[in-house]
């Protein structure tokens, strides 16, 4: 019987060097997601795309290989949904920077009408 996510991971990334994608691959390359679950990262053309529910996401490692490789023409973000503490923060990816921002997740169905 599959286990409830405690997390949940969205992103994307755009344009996306191999130095990047590497760094990406790297960052989630211990991380299972559900059972017949898509892979947790694809590269589509020059965009890579993080998809994840499961257990445990290293956030925090997929946030620094971001930080690392990101040039200031590379847009994006990355939500993480912390399902335990009930918690978004979205990694917003501008003008070269990873800029978090966080709120109740209460706040965010609030805001989005649910």
């Amino acid at each position: 019987m599959p286990q409830s996510p405690l997390c949940k991971a969205y992103g994307h990334v755009y344009p996306c060097g191999e130095a990047l994608y590497g760094a990406l691959e790297q960052a989630v390359s211990g991380v299972m997601g559900q059972e017949g679950d898509e892979p947790v990262l694809v590269r589509e053309g020059d965009m890579a795309r993080i998809s994840f529910e499961g257990i445990y996401f290293p956030v925090e490692d997929v946030v620094q290989a971001l930080r690392e490789h990101l040039t200031p023409a590379m847009q994006g973000k990355l939500d993480y949904l912390d399902l335990e503490d009930w918690r978004l923060t979205r990694y917003r990816l501008e003008d070269g920077e990873v800029r978090p921002s966080s709120a109740p997740l209460n706040n965010v169905l609030a805001f989005s009408g649910h």
